[in-house]
């Protein structure tokens, strides 16, 4: 009987590595040698199963393009059936754990590279395409009478309060937070008086 592989493992295990070193000492900071030691593994592993770092960082963007894909689909599926809009602004700016700030560091860290990698261009483009649809679609659903341009430009006002939001959450700006969540409410309010 053939043994099971253990490429998935030991991939789970570089790119956890990887994320270790982003928290530890940033992702420019961190070099093969850096995430071969977190892991454990000669630098041979890593290049058998990944490769090298640029192939390890593109592989941690998709690892974290998944992740917000199913993030979505969970936020969506929790979502009341009515005013959906509203419950939506207040999960993407509700409070956050220790976890979302060092998640938010990684993400910060990875989205860094995507001037340099076309691989994590691409992804963010992906993930970018997939929160503003989410968002017009759940807007169209609700304001039915708004126009498609309108819930279009509101959604990427809302966006880029959430990105914003999440750049500041590292620093602990719950003001400034604060702030972008009532604009992103005033935002959605201008598709009732369409």
């Amino acid at each position: 009987m053939a043994r099971p592989s253990m490429a998935p493992q030991r991939r789970e295990e570089i790119l956890d590595a990887l994320e270790k070193c982003i928290l530890a000492k940033g992702i420019q900071a961190t070099s093969l040698e850096n995430i071969a030691d977190t892991a454990e593994m000669k630098r041979t592993i890593l290049r058998h199963y990944i490769g090298n770092r640029d192939d390890i960082i593109c592989a941690l963007s998709q690892r974290w393009t998944d992740k917000y894909s199913q993030q979505w689909q969970e936020t969506l599926t929790w979502l009341p059936q009515s005013n959906r809009a509203e419950a939506l602004i207040d999960c993407l700016f509700a409070p956050r754990s220790k976890e979302l700030v060092n998640n938010t560091i990684i993400g910060e860290a990875i989205f860094s590279e995507a001037k340099r990698l076309a691989e994590i261009k691409s992804h963010q483009q992906q993930i970018m395409q997939e929160f503003i649809g989410h968002l017009i679609r759940e807007f169209s659903s609700q304001y039915t009478d708004a126009d498609s341009k309108t819930i279009e430009l509101v959604a990427l006002g809302i966006y880029s309060n959430y990105l914003m939001s999440e750049s500041l959450l590292p620093l602990n700006m719950l003001d400034e937070m604060y702030k972008l969540k009532q604009a992103s409410q005033l935002l959605l309010s201008l598709l009732s008086k369409e």
